[in-house]
């Protein structure tokens, strides 16, 4: 023989019954539904925060990478005095690792040639100039370094250097 339990209580002035025949325990589907809906946001919200600074450590990477390249070009352009006018000259110019006994200046101009082929195979759609200044007292070399970014565009470093003695 079973007992059954009937409770009655009220709501709104209303009377209620609830059939009890023992205790109920667990969760219904709506709050599971409801939980996972609240822990999915929480997971596309931190894969998100975390794929934005993955970019940005990306981007942060090429721009370092260019301004060591431009930084290292502008020392060798301070160092080099006697073929100092060589860098700006690379037009026709092909990358020569093994050249020896070249004059200062054809030196310079194959140094040059061979950063510019570093530069191109360093960044993505790199590309290196060295220009002369002559408008400038003392003359100026403008080093620019380009790249275009994935999914951001074009971007540039750009470093000027004037050398303590000019030839």
């Amino acid at each position: 023989m079973k007992i059954e339990v009937r409770r009655a209580t009220h709501i709104c002035g209303k009377r209620l019954e609830r059939l009890r025949a023992g205790s109920t325990r667990g969760f219904t589907i709506v709050e599971v539904l409801a939980a996972l809906l609240v822990m999915a946001v929480g997971v596309i919200g931190i894969a998100a925060l975390y794929s934005d600074a993955a970019q940005k450590n990306a981007e942060e990477h090429i721009y370092l990478q260019a301004a060591k390249l431009a930084t290292e070009i502008a020392k060798r352009i301070e160092e080099n005095a006697a073929g100092r006018v060589g860098y700006a000259g690379t037009v026709g110019v092909l990358c020569n690792p093994e050249l020896r006994g070249a004059s200062a200046v054809d030196a310079a101009s194959n140094e040059a040639a061979c950063w510019e082929d570093r530069v191109e195979r360093s960044l993505p759609s790199g590309l290196g100039t060295i220009t002369r200044d002559v408008s400038t007292t003392p003359v100026t070399y403008v080093i620019a370094v380009s790249w275009s970014a994935p999914e951001k565009g074009a971007a540039s470093y750009v470093l000027q250097v004037a050398p303590k003695e000019n030839v």
